[in-house]
């Protein structure tokens, strides 16, 4: 247990103006554990939520007051507003935008670097939410939607973007094979148990999971004629938005009936 945390530490390099995305979980509290061990200057901390949905800015609070941090906190009310403007600088049609509203805040805070705990979840059994995908479906939606989104979006804001607990930095030949979604990173957990506080080590991960019925109350307004019967149904729209978007913002012309077949 000593060599995992000793391999995760090492990944954990601390850079002018820091700031951390927190949720109160494992992995993000991990990397601020490191980087406050290593940095000297003041590090910022943020933690997102959106109107109407569940959300982890207690936890948020409670880890950054207990790391001494200076506090942000970011809600959401009208995800879907900005979505053309951010669209119009990402390669391809993309769905869920967030990290531009922290990142946003950060460029006018000053922040120069940001540290995330993107692939803590692939690496030590994080979705217990999601039984249905198997283990290399998981990585392949990190690699896919995450990294991309982030990446952009942080390059859009000049910001340097640190991943400490992705693959591309942290790799491992133990742990891939305890990989259990019921598990919830109880390898990980017992390995920082007496060096995160206990909070952190007892919190159960929130569902991750979208809440599409509340998005769909902002969908709602850009389809007027439709009717939603089923999550699925809500899904699909959302895709017409966002594809059609971004066609806009490109200046792709595309009737409406060819962006409903895509």
């Amino acid at each position: 247990m000593c060599k995992l945390v000793d391999t995760i530490r090492a990944c954990v390099v601390p850079s002018p103006k820091p700031c951390v995305n927190i949720s109160g979980g494992i992995d993000s509290a991990i990397v601020l554990h490191h980087l406050s061990e290593k940095c000297k200057e003041p590090i910022h901390t943020y933690t997102v939520a959106f109107t109407g949905q569940d959300n982890e800015l207690a936890h948020g609070a409670q880890l950054a007051e207990h790391y001494g941090t200076t506090h942000h906190e970011i809600i959401i009310e009208n995800l879907l507003d900005r979505y053309p403007e951010i669209l119009s600088f990402m390669d391809k049609p993309r769905f869920n935008l967030w990290p531009f509203y922290v990142a946003e805040q950060q460029a006018k805070d000053g922040m120069l670097n940001c540290y995330i705990g993107e692939g803590g979840d692939e690496h030590f059994g994080g979705y217990w939410y999601l039984p249905q995908m198997s283990y290399p479906e998981i990585w392949a939606h990190l690699f896919t939607y995450v990294d991309p989104t982030y990446q952009q979006v942080y390059d859009h804001f000049n910001i340097k973007l640190h991943k400490p607990l992705h693959p591309s930095c942290l790799r491992f030949n133990v742990t891939y094979p305890y990989y259990d979604h019921d598990q919830e990173k109880r390898l990980v957990r017992e390995a920082y148990r007496g060096i995160l506080p206990d909070f952190v080590i007892e919190n159960r991960k929130l569902n991750g999971r979208k809440d599409y019925w509340n998005i769909w109350q902002e969908l709602k307004q850009r389809f007027p004629n439709q009717q939603p019967r089923t999550e699925q149904d809500i899904i699909n729209l959302l895709n017409v938005f966002v594809t059609r978007e971004w066609l806009k913002t490109h200046d792709v012309a595309v009737n409406e009936a060819t962006v409903r077949q895509t």
